[in-house]
């Protein structure tokens, strides 16, 4: 029996030892228990025994940022030893114990509890985490590198852009009734062109500016936001005797002006993609499911084939001819940034009829439980 529990001793040691996570157990006064390899390679953990206070210096640890070295009452096995638990408490280690490299770690401390659920020690889990630091770094410079991009070509692009037009005006007004009809059309394609890639560039602006600027989170009456968006649809929804249906809606923790921006698109999509011989109905409805408010726009429009129903809200995807249906294609990949943003996801399911429903989630705020 006593030989059968040292093997399994054995074997948990060796487990234990053979993983990438670093594990570290203390006693009361500080003594190294036990601690596996990786721990070692991560913090250079020695079999001595360390004040729980002075953990955090002895061991080279610094706060998040790199350069704060980590204060005695954030101690994660201080806190453990007090029975606190914790997930995730990012550190840096600049160890000072031989270990040859910096590096960013995840700790997970709990208090280690004998048979009488009494405290008798502490236990720390310690995963390297530098890599998907490196990774977050350089997505926050990309995205810096884009929105600086973007600001740069929309600015420098809508320069020459009205150069264009005002010599197409000018050349127009100049040869007033000297132009024949391939030379007018000509000129009216340059125009129509010349709007074309000024909505493409200020769409592409848009665009990069949800992805990198923070958002301003608040509670939003979204039958505000709809109220709005409704109004600055007016001349598209009287243009198409449109008749816009809106339930009471939520009021939810979001960025105002990208909820607009959210509402905006999506019902001006359920006007602009109307069946040629019936006007557009839109109808707008929440209904609480769980932890979310699943959003609908249901319309009576042209409807969408199953096969594109994930493809549309891809950037620059379009389903139709731009001499049929105006716009850039980027429309829809706003709304899924935005929904994303807000921790909701966005979806489209065809009606079996005619027309289809947009249906996107945005989580329930927790007073409203």
């Amino acid at each position: 029996m006593a030989k059968s529990l040292l093997r399994k001793s054995e074997a948990l040691e060796s487990v234990l030892s053979s993983l990438s996570l670093g594990i570290i157990a203390v006693d009361r006064s500080g003594q190294v228990i036990f601690s596996n390899q990786a721990a070692t390679d991560l913090i250079g953990i020695a079999d001595t025994t360390v004040d729980l206070v002075d953990w955090m210096e002895h061991y080279g640890i610094y706060l998040d940022n790199g350069m704060t070295p980590c204060p005695a009452n954030l101690s994660p096995l201080a806190r453990a030893m007090a029975g606190e638990k914790s997930n995730n408490f990012e550190v840096f280690v600049q160890n000072r114990l031989g270990c040859t490299r910096a590096v960013w770690c995840s700790m997970d401390f709990r208090p280690w509890l004998d048979g009488h659920d009494e405290i008798i020690g502490a236990v720390l889990l310690i995963q390297d985490i530098t890599q998907r630091k490196k990774l977050a770094d350089e997505v926050i410079r990309s995205n810096l590198a884009l929105q600086q991009f973007a600001t740069v070509a929309a600015h420098d692009l809508q320069e020459p852009l009205r150069s264009i037009a005002g010599f197409a005006d000018i050349l127009a007004q100049y040869q007033t009734g000297r132009l024949d009809d391939k030379s007018a059309r000509c000129i009216t394609k340059i125009k129509d062109g010349i709007v074309r890639m000024q909505t493409l560039i200020n769409d592409l602006l848009t665009f990069s500016r949800i992805q990198t600027k923070p958002q301003t989170v608040h509670k939003t009456d979204c039958n505000n936001i709809v109220a709005s968006s409704l109004k600055s649809l007016n001349a598209s929804i009287k243009g198409a005797h449109a008749q816009i249906d809106v339930d009471k809606l939520p009021t939810v923790m979001a960025d105002a002006s990208q909820m607009s921006q959210l509402f905006q698109n999506i019902i001006g999509n359920s006007i602009k993609f109307c069946q040629v011989d019936r006007s557009p109905i839109v109808h707008i409805s929440a209904e609480r499911q769980g932890a979310f408010w699943l959003f609908s726009v249901e319309d009576n429009g042209i409807g969408i084939a199953p096969e594109f129903k994930e493809r549309i809200f891809g950037v620059f995807q379009r389903l139709h001819n731009k001499s049929a249906y105006s716009g850039t294609g980027i429309g829809l990949a706003i709304c899924q940034m935005i929904v994303d943003r807000h921790g909701g996801r966005i979806w489209v399911e065809p009606k079996p009829d005619i027309g289809c429903i947009f249906y996107f989630t945005l989580p329930a705020m927790i007073e409203d439980d």
